[in-house]
């Protein structure tokens, strides 16, 4: 879930590393490729000596697809967000450069667990300030997305509490 990389609480600016979960690496995804491919083939060679001359063919068809959507999968986890609170702001930035970095006043924002659209749906937790929003730890559970926003509100009481250059 959530990585502190300031582990002190009351230190700031703290900075919150939260990443999707992520239980294979870059070589065992290529080692269960290579597995999966060995046994394609050979059940694909098995077909074509028992008269399926196409069995080769969808079996490195099917492969293909399968490395393309599996590594298409495993590039999306390590898309996380880094939350940096600070006296002067809290920013949030995708590690996927798929959003601009949002900044917002750590004295005015609010951290906000919604319940999901629909009954079973999953909550969502939400950082607004001044009509702006933005969701983070969609990729999270619910038990990760309720700690997240506890550890946040902390960090904000913390964070309110410093002296503010700004003034």
């Amino acid at each position: 879930m959530g990585e502190t990389l300031q582990a002190t609480k009351s230190t700031l600016p703290a900075r919150l590393l939260v990443l999707p979960h992520r239980s294979m690496t870059r070589a065992g995804l290529w080692l269960f490729l290579a597995l999966q491919g060995m046994a394609m083939a050979a059940f694909a060679g098995l077909a074509a000596w028992r008269g399926n001359v196409f069995a080769p063919y969808f079996a490195v068809l099917d492969w293909c697809v399968v490395a393309y959507v599996l590594s298409r999968v495993w590039r999306r986890s390590a898309a996380g967000e880094v939350i940096t609170l600070s006296a002067s702001g809290l920013e949030v930035k995708r590690m996927d450069g798929s959003a601009p970095p949002l900044r917002f006043n750590p004295c005015w924002v609010r951290v906000e667990l919604l319940p999901g659209r629909h009954f079973g749906w999953a909550s969502r937790l939400v950082l607004r300030s001044h009509g702006r929003e933005v969701e983070v730890g969609k990729f999270l559970n619910e038990a990760e997305r309720a700690g997240l926003a506890r550890q946040l509100n902390e960090m904000l009481v913390d964070a309110r509490r410093q002296p503010r250059a700004d003034y």
